[in-house]
């Protein structure tokens, strides 16, 4: 039984339509304040509404269920992005759709779609790619259309600088090399490497891209590996990677404009110097040293900091999900999914962790995942309903971390007890508290570290149990007397709380619950 909406994301002008179980009385809230009831059937029409995060409520006086929806007139602004890396002929389409919808994301990358790395099209209808996998380009077409859809965009992975042993004999001058003149690969003679800006190089991908988007592509998401950082060329000059993969991005997108792209940055590399471009999105795939919660904030933070424009993804893959032997198992990885998911969020940026059919990322070899079910769905449910709720919070531009400026140490515009301990660090055994001030005010975020041993994102965590209360004191001079506060657990319910006035000073008693908290005070309007 769900509450579900037709698209992912709803442009202002358009109307906000969905399907509930059945008759009922919904009711359209933002952030805790009731904007809207209606009484519906099974299918309803909401109208058009201003741009936000909104949350639902269906009722029929037995049930009750919540969901979430946002109406933006550029949804890319606040990506969620996803992934599917299955195109036989035995995939449902429908499931990946309706996924897709419960979850909200609003672009989804097709991962090794393409007949080869080099060629990325072929007339055939069926193929296998270079693994063995077997690709219908009929399902791939299908799953485009469905995506497009619901609003959805659908991004063809492509390799940026890989040709297989037969293509190494066309663009070995066009090739890296160690210092030994030994050329650069993936894996065991499996893929040869070659300069990503090269000018014969470059024309050729310019030329697949052009036609991946005669395919049905609108975007792009565009893979490296992360090594190697300079390399020499066949003529025996020198090239720095850092400075190649800018060059590249400029060209593609100058020459071919018409797409959205997304590049990897392996390991936050280069992204001091992508971020300079106009690409789309900073996109960081996480790898060690980046081994703690604290160091997923810290990229988010640094990526922003390099360019405030772009939105921003980390792709944290999950090994615990590879590993589950059990239904304790299974409890411990879904706890190591809210732990890393809030870490990231709670910045601004996107988690890529799920998609297809409900499949959830270990592994950096996409077609190898986990197939999720039952607890994880829900929890994973609950997590991007929350996400799209809050999403005016977390995806304030004007929003600035002042975790160690307003509050701790000598600070005291913003002040916090507990009979729990907690910190600005993200610390085991703590509550980790982010505070973020902008146009939508202050926004305190608690992330639950009480129950685990170390900060560690990519390990199996302890299940979220410990539960505690935090009194967080203000100075009054500037805000609104009433909070909103909303959590993980509860998907996209916010709740408003009236703050107790001590002086010049607010103060309020929040429930630290579950895995993610988020606590909203909003400026004061001109009446208050």
């Amino acid at each position: 039984m769900d509450l579900i909406f037709d698209k992912v994301s709803y442009l202002p002008n358009e109307d906000v339509t969905g399907e509930a179980p059945g008759a009922g009385k919904l009711t359209v809230s933002r952030l805790g304040i009731p904007l809207l009831t209606i009484l519906c059937e099974s299918n309803f029409n909401l109208g058009t509404l201003p741009e936000g995060g909104y949350s639902v409520h269906w009722d029929n006086g037995m049930e009750s269920l919540y969901s979430a929806f946002e109406v933006l007139s550029d949804p890319w602004k606040r990506l969620r992005y996803g992934f599917v890396a299955e195109f036989s002929d035995t995939v449902f389409v429908e499931d990946y759709r309706s996924w897709a919808k419960k979850l909200h994301l609003t672009a989804i990358q097709f991962y090794d779609w393409a007949w080869k790395h080099e060629i990325l099209t072929t007339e055939k209808t069926h193929y296998d790619d270079p693994l063995g996998n077997e690709i219908s380009t009929t399902k791939i077409k299908e799953l485009i259309a469905a995506y497009k859809e619901i609003g959805a965009i659908p991004c063809g992975y492509v390799a940026v600088y890989a040709v297989d042993l037969e293509g190494w004999t066309r663009w070995q001058d066009s090739g890296l090399y160690d210092s030994q003149g030994t050329p650069y690969q993936l894996g065991d003679d499996f893929l040869r490497i070659v300069d990503p800006a090269d000018p014969k190089w470059l024309e050729h991908l310019i030329s697949q891209l052009h036609k991946a988007n005669e395919f049905g592509f609108p975007a792009f998401h565009l893979d490296q590996y992360g090594y190697p950082r300079v390399a020499m060329k066949f003529d025996g000059s020198h090239v720095d990677l850092s400075e190649q993969f800018p060059k590249m991005l400029n060209e593609i997108i100058s020459s071919a404009p018409e797409g959205k792209y997304i590049f990897n940055n392996v390991n936050d590399f280069p992204t001091w110097t992508t971020t300079k471009t106009n690409q789309d999105a900073t996109y960081i795939e996480v790898w060690d040293p980046h081994s703690t919660y604290g160091t997923l904030a810290n990229l988010v933070t640094k990526a922003r900091e390099l360019n405030s424009t772009q939105p921003i993804i980390l792709s944290a893959y999950l090994r615990p999900f590879g590993e589950i032997s059990s239904e304790e198992d299974l409890c411990n990885a879904i706890a190591s999914f809210e732990l890393t998911c809030a870490s990231i969020s709670s910045g601004g940026a996107s988690h890529l962790i799920l998609g297809g059919d409900g499949r959830v990322l270990y592994h950096s070899y996409y077609v190898t995942n986990y197939l999720a079910s039952g607890l994880a769905l829900s929890v994973f449910q609950n997590y991007y309903d929350f996400i799209v709720a809050a999403g005016d919070l977390l995806y304030d531009p004007s929003r600035a971390d002042v975790s160690r400026i307003d509050a701790f140490g000598v600070n005291t515009e913003v002040r916090f007890s507990s009979d729990a301990p907690f910190s600005p660090e993200a610390t085991p055994g703590n509550l980790w508290i982010r505070i973020f001030r902008g146009q939508t005010g202050l926004t305190i975020h608690v992330i639950n570290l009480l129950d685990q041993k170390d900060s560690i994102w990519n390990e199996f965590k302890a299940p979220i149990l410990s539960q505690t209360t935090l009194a967080i004191s203000i100075d009054a001079a500037a805000f609104s007397n009433q909070a909103s506060i909303g959590s993980s657990a509860n998907g996209s319910v916010f709740k408003l709380k009236p703050m107790e006035e001590l002086g010049n000073r607010l103060q309020i008693t929040v429930d630290i619950c579950d895995a993610w908290t988020i606590v909203n005070i909003p400026l004061k309007t001109k009446t208050q």
